[in-house]
């Protein structure tokens, strides 16, 4: 099976995204958790799908069973 290989950000878009989510932290409307989940999505390298972003920002909550 064929490994995938990680991107690498250039500097420049590593600042950009530690500036995000420094003001992802500040807002209180968002918690940390969904933050860095968010963060980890972005650092990946690849633009994100809709749905994955969705569900790193509002994942299923374990009593919910919609």
């Amino acid at each position: 099976m064929a490994e995938l290989k990680k991107e690498v950000l250039s500097s420049t878009v590593n600042k950009v995204l530690d500036e995000y989510l420094s003001a992802l932290h500040a807002d209180e409307e968002i918690d940390d958790e969904s933050a860095n989940r968010l963060d980890e999505l972005l650092r990946k390298g690849k633009a994100p799908k809709f749905e994955e972003i969705d569900s790193v920002l509002f994942p299923p909550s374990q009593g919910n069973k919609t």
